[in-house]
């Protein structure tokens, strides 16, 4: 990974999230007003679903060239906010830049 890899900050990690929401939102779903969203806000208020949490895993892994294991055991999977979603992918890509 080089030094150009951008940090996980919330900004970013939000904006990924309203991309993910908004593109499937062209498929008939309403948008959740995403206005107010920051690091307490709860993933389930969100209003992603199995699909979009797919979608926005990929969009993760392609952005920071990293592997995200989503299982129910992995401390991703655990995360309730946004923050704490933001904080173990940080996790993810600062191990991906130490190796």
């Amino acid at each position: 990974m080089t030094s150009e890899t951008p940090a996980v900050t919330i900004d970013l990690f939000v904006s990924m999230l309203k991309q993910v929401i908004e593109e499937n939102a062209a498929h008939g779903r309403e948008t959740p007003l995403a206005a107010a969203w920051g690091r307490e806000t709860l993933l389930d208020e969100t209003g992603l679903n199995s699909y979009d949490i797919v979608e926005l895993i990929f969009k993760i892994e392609d952005h920071f060239g990293i592997e995200v294991d989503y299982n129910a055991n992995n401390s991703v999977n655990r995360a309730t906010t946004i923050g704490e979603l933001c904080d173990e992918i940080g996790k993810l890509v600062a191990k991906k830049q130490a190796a």
